[in-house]
């Protein structure tokens, strides 16, 4: 079952940190999770949310964090109606990982659904 977080927002700093210190495997104050999700929802910054999601989703070994990144690759999507063709691609992958949560089904969805333009999508009228 899923729960509904509204996690605050930190400053990119204190997100710097939090989240080098997951991928370095160092116990920190702030859930890497919960700074993930906050900045995904309410920063105004998409560049610097989308890298750290890239990011955690190529090289964090906890795979609760993985799905996660994947999860607010989806929420930036449905935010800015943009993500980088990469971000598009490692959401497609993390959906077909059958060692993640169903997070990741979500985020495909919100990306599908928000982003116009997805890569190999054939415009209306290209034929076949």
């Amino acid at each position: 079952m899923n729960i509904y977080e509204d996690p605050p927002l930190v400053p990119h700093g204190l997100a710097d940190e939090a989240l080098t210190a997951a991928l370095e495997g160092r116990e920190q104050a702030l859930s890497p999770n919960s700074v993930l999700v906050g900045l995904a929802l309410q920063d105004h910054d998409r560049v610097f949310v989308e890298r750290w999601c890239n990011r955690i989703a190529h090289d964090s070994a906890d795979l609760w964090l993985v799905a996660t990144a994947s999860l607010c690759l989806g929420h930036l999507a449905r935010r800015f109606g943009h993500l980088e063709p990469e971000s598009i691609r490692l959401v497609r992958q993390l959906a077909e990982r059958t060692d993640l949560d169903g997070r990741v089904f979500s985020a495909l969805d919100d990306v599908t659904f928000f982003l116009e333009e997805l890569p190999n999508r054939r415009k209306a009228g290209q034929g076949n």
